[in-house]
C-alpha cells in the first residue's frame, strides 16, 4: 500500500499549481419582466459583468476554487409592449461561489502543448441581489413590490473555452447559467402567476488568469 500512495502524493505534487484571474463580459437577467426572450432583447437589456477567481489545480484536467461577481443590467417594460406600466428596472446581483472545472484536454504544468482547451464547470453559493425602478402607477393588486436588497443563493452549471498565450498566461472565454433561490430580482412577485418560477441570469465572460508555477 506504501509504494502505491506515495508515488501518487508525488505525482500529485508535480501537477499541483495554483491559479488567480479576473474578467469582464456581459450580465442578463431573465425572470418575470422578459420571459419572451431573444437574442435582441438580450443584446438591449445586457449590463456589465466583473469577475475575479482563485483555483487549485491538483491534476491537469480538474481545479476547484472561489470566484465572486457582479452584474447589473436594465429591463425596460417598453420592450415588451407594456406601455402603461412603463416601468424601467435596474437589477444587480453580486455572488461568491465554490466551483468545479473539468478540463477535456490535460492543460497547465508540463502540458504546454495543449495550447488550447474546453472545460466544463458547474458551482453554487451565496447572492445578493436588488432593484430599483419600480412604481405603483395603474398597478394592478396582484402586483406585490419588492424594491429592496435580498440574500439568496445560486446554483450554476457553464462551459468556456481556455488558451496558453505564455507559459504562465490563459484567456478564456466562458458562459453560465445562474439558477438562483429568489423571485425578487426584478423587485417585485406577481401573484396572479398560479406556478411562480425563481429569476435566473446569464454571463458571457472574457478574461485572463496567471498560472502560479
Amino acid at each position: 500500500m506504501y509504494w502505491l500512495i506515495v508515488p501518487t502524493l508525488l505525482v500529485g505534487q508535480k501537477t499541483k499549481y495554483w491559479e488567480w484571474g479576473a474578467g469582464a463580459g456581459l450580465y442578463h437577467y431573465q425572470g418575470d419582466l422578459n420571459e419572451n426572450f431573444s437574442v435582441g432583447n438580450f443584446f438591449n437589456e445586457a449590463g456589465p459583468r466583473l469577475t475575479g477567481f482563485v483555483r487549485n489545480n491538483p491534476v491537469p484536467w480538474f481545479s476547484y476554487g472561489i470566484e465572486t461577481s457582479y452584474g447589473n443590467c436594465i429591463v425596460k417594460d417598453t420592450d415588451y409592449g407594456r406601455t402603461e406600466r412603463n416601468w424601467n428596472v435596474y437589477s444587480e446581483s453580486f455572488d461568491i461561489n465554490l466551483s468545479l472545472e473539468w478540463n477535456f484536454l490535460r492543460y497547465g504544468k508540463w502540458h504546454w502543448e495543449n495550447k488550447l482547451a474546453p472545460y466544463f464547470k458547474v458551482g453554487a453559493g451565496a447572492l445578493v441581489v436588488s432593484s430599483r425602478g419600480q412604481n405603483t402607477v395603474n398597478l394592478p393588486e396582484s402586483i406585490e413590490l419588492h424594491p429592496y436588497t435580498y440574500g439568496s443563493y445560486n446554483i450554476f452549471y457553464g462551459y468556456g473555452v481556455k488558451t496558453r498565450v505564455g507559459y504562465r498566461t490563459s484567456l478564456f472565454l466562458q458562459f453560465t447559467r445562474h439558477y438562483t433561490g429568489t423571485d425578487k430580482m426584478d423587485g417585485f412577485i406577481d401573484n396572479s402567476i398560479q406556478t411562480p418560477k425563481n429569476d435566473q441570469y446569464i454571463s458571457i465572460i472574457l478574461g485572463i488568469s496567471k498560472l502560479v508555477f
